[in-house]
């Protein structure tokens, strides 16, 4: 029997992604799994030869594909999976999050410049450029949506129905836990939410900023759109059978995340702004 390519989750930050990498982890083997989120991550893993590469199962981080014809990665080939979110929710959430975690590389130049909302999307600078507009269209087209705006939400569209090999939303995310699962194998679908803003970010914008977030991601707006009817679609096609096992999940992780806040409470775990902050 051939191997299968590995997983590669496409993590968009702010779609609950630290929550689902702590879930992965525990699916597969120890020493099977490849993160890149930090800077030492990709110094590290810059270069991977063969041999090392054939023991990976899953390979998770902000990252884009090598080849988004392909779907690529390390010139390899790979089961790309991803999340999305509601656009404008996800950036404020991004914003607000990369202000209030000292460890993130942005903590210093937002809070040292007390740079607002309204700068963070709009900004020509390098750090900034890419973040508030359309990013999840560029993430999953490969393009930009800047000068090539309707081929590039086109080609998302596309990647997401026909190249991803699972997808999920982040304001169904049970649901999407459990269509994930068919795909990758998963049985430990179990889990405490990790990195989460304790405020809920939608306090924390004007309408104005709002409306200024929502033109700067139209392209991302309607690529969720069409996220999510698909992703009903497919819940739909899992009829009453999917039903039952969705209820199932949902009354046992209320049950397992109860009983890790009576153990955190135990431990004398302090609340701070965001819960279950990444190690």
């Amino acid at each position: 029997m051939v191997d299968q390519p590995p997983f590669l989750f496409l993590h968009i930050p702010r779609t609950a992604g630290t929550t689902l990498n702590c879930l992965l982890e525990r699916n597969f083997p120890p020493g099977a799994v490849l993160s890149l989120y930090s800077r030492e991550d990709f110094e590290q893993n810059a270069v991977i030869d063969r041999s090392r590469l054939d023991g990976i199962r899953l390979i998770q981080g902000h990252v884009l594909l090598t080849d988004y014809d392909a779907f690529t990665f390390y010139d390899a080939p790979v089961r790309a999976v991803t999340f999305l979110r509601e656009p404008v929710s996800r950036v404020i959430s991004e914003y607000h999050f990369l202000r209030t975690w000292p460890e993130q590389h942005l903590y210093d130049l937002l809070n040292r410049e007390n740079i607002s909302l309204a700068e963070y999307v709009t900004s020509d600078r390098k750090l900034l450029r890419y973040k508030g507009g359309n990013f999840m269209t560029r993430v999953l087209s490969g393009l930009d949506p800047d000068s090539r705006p309707e081929e590039a939400l086109s080609r998302a569209k596309s990647n997401l129905r026909d190249r991803f090999v699972a997808f999920g939303l982040t304001e169904d995310f049970d649901a999407s836990l459990l269509l994930l699962a068919d795909v990758m194998g998963l049985a430990d679908l179990l889990y405490e939410r990790q990195n989460s803003l304790r405020r809920p970010e939608a306090a924390r914008a004007t309408d104005e900023e709002r409306e200024l977030v929502a033109s700067r991601n139209v392209l991302d707006a309607a690529l969720h759109q069409f996220a999510k009817e698909l992703f009903a679609a497919r819940v739909a096609a899992g009829g009453k059978a999917f039903a039952i096992r969705l209820a199932r999940h949902k009354l046992l992780v209320a049950k397992f995340r109860k009983l890790c806040c009576l153990l955190d409470a135990r431990a004398g775990a302090s609340g701070g702004a965001i819960e279950n902050p990444k190690k």
